[in-house]
């Protein structure tokens, strides 16, 4: 089974499987071949630990292909309706097998996740010990009144620990991680994120971009933050089950998978694509590997369903003029045409709620711990924590606001920060504004997801057949076109 042991070996294999991102190219332009329905990752792995059975997520809308499996040696995991596939344990030869059989639409690896840290209305804002509020322009927002209330935003990350920050707020806690008895957050990048949207300090110094929003924490990873790509679709899977029972109106997520890939034929893309469909604004974190080559395009930043952003520098300073974007913070345009991410927000230095003395990242250092109970870290799951609590502002305002209609409104009042192609987002002019439109009006789908009804098709195949001759037109046009650096 894929244990801890295993969990540490994916920091030594990351490297050569983000090495495969040169495939990409290849592998859209692709119109079939025998290998068209696996994905490289999978061999390397295989050639890796030669013998072992490779964790691998199946799509496939063959209601009986995992007991197919498990007659013929494999081990099936969990069972994933939000994807239409499953999690499973299988030697190189049934991937083969099952390639050559047609039965399964899409194998991916069940792939590492890459964490986006970087190695209320009674709110007195002169009482602030941070800037990024104000390089954020949520102080106007507060100052009408609008904190986040009777909004409630799922943190999928390393857990939520109670504090005095979040009050009563928090609604609850999921846990999918390999910690099944730690249902807290024994890492610390998760309070940390949690904070940035929604921490009120009872002094008044650190203080969320929405501190009146409710919390709910999905826990994927361990003391260690090491994850998996199926921990956060089961995660997902869980959020959308129980969107109304908590009222769940934003999904924060600052993980990317270790592979890059299109996003059309990636599991966690169907995932986040479902969250999105069901009526909750998932806002991602594009990553922390500057300008290479695919740094875009890793799920699920790299999906046009999501709002992804990436990180500038405040400077430690509420002025705008002084902002710049961290060079580090990922950007470009992904294989399926996107420019990615859509927009910037402030990921350096930032300080937030620290889930304690002893969790992992105030082990790790303790010089980053800032007074009592709070850590400095730097990111884009900062970034994407400061727009999470922006989207709880925006939905307090106006609570009929559909995913698209906010994307749109968080993009459109953007202003332009130095070195970014992306606008830095405004809370305040993004929460007040009356402009209206939708993003994604020509977007496609993840190739398993039903337009129509942004549910799992039952005939995945027919659309992805005709969803692969649409999609290579228009990222043709886009690259040359549109986006160039």
């Amino acid at each position: 089974m894929f244990n801890k042991g295993r969990m540490r070996l994916w920091l030594i294999i990351t490297p050569i499987l983000l090495a495969l991102t040169a495939l990409l190219p290849k592998m859209a332009d692709a119109e079939g071949g025998a290998t068209q329905d696996v994905h490289p990752a999978v061999d390397v792995y295989a050639d890796l630990f030669p013998g072992e059975k490779i964790p691998v997520i199946v799509q496939s809308d063959d209601a009986d292909l995992s007991q197919w499996v498990v007659e013929r040696g494999g081990d099936v995991l969990h069972e994933f309706d939000i994807v239409g596939g499953f999690q499973a344990e299988i030697p190189i030869e049934m991937v083969e097998a099952l390639d050559l059989s047609d039965r399964a639409d899409w194998i991916s690896l069940d792939a590492p996740l890459m964490t986006s840290r970087r190695g209320g209305d009674d709110v007195d804002p002169s009482r602030l010990a941070t800037a990024y509020q104000f390089a954020a322009n949520a102080v106007p927002a507060w100052e009408e009144g609008v904190s986040g209330d009777d909004v409630t935003v799922a943190v999928i990350d390393t857990g939520i620990s109670p504090s005095d920050d979040f009050g009563g707020r928090l609604a609850g806690f999921g846990n999918f991680s390999s910690e099944e008895k730690i249902p807290l957050d024994s890492n610390g990048h998760g309070t940390w994120v949690a904070g940035i949207i929604a921490g009120d300090d009872p002094k008044g110094r650190y203080v969320g971009i929405a501190p009146a929003a409710d919390l709910l924490s999905v826990k994927v990873a361990g003391r260690d933050g090491s994850a998996r790509v199926s921990d956060v679709i089961e995660a997902l899977q869980w959020v959308v089950q129980n969107k109304d029972r908590y009222d769940i109106g934003v999904v924060n997520i600052s993980l990317n998978s270790a592979i890059a890939d299109s996003y059309l034929r990636d599991p966690l893309s169907a995932a986040v694509e479902q969250a999105w469909f069901q009526g909750i604004v998932v806002v991602v974190s594009v990553g922390n590997l500057g300008a290479t080559p695919f740094a875009a395009d890793h799920a699920p930043a790299n999906d046009p369903f999501v709002i992804t952003v990436g990180a500038f520098d405040d400077q430690g300073t509420g002025d705008r003029s002084d902002d710049v974007l961290a060079g580090w913070s990922s950007r470009g345009v992904t294989v399926d045409g996107y420019a990615k991410p859509e927009v910037v927000a402030p990921g350096v230095d930032i300080v937030s709620t620290s889930s304690g003395n002893k969790s992992f990242l105030a082990q790790e250092g303790p010089d980053r711990l800032v007074a009592r109970g709070y850590i400095q870290l730097t990111g884009s799951s900062a970034s994407a924590a400061v727009v999470s609590g922006m989207v709880a502002l925006m939905l307090e305002e106006d609570p009929s606001l559909t995913p698209d209609e906010v994307k749109f409104r968080v993009i459109a009042t953007g202003t332009p920060v130095p070195g970014s192609d992306a606008p830095a987002i405004d809370a305040s002019s993004a929460t007040f504004t009356t402009i209206e439109g939708s993003a994604n009006g020509e977007a496609l789908p993840n190739e398993f997801i039903d337009p129509e009804t942004g549910r799992i098709m039952e005939d995945s195949i027919l659309w992805r057949s005709i969803l692969w001759r649409s999609i290579l037109w228009r990222s043709i046009l886009w690259r040359s076109i549109l986006w160039s650096r």
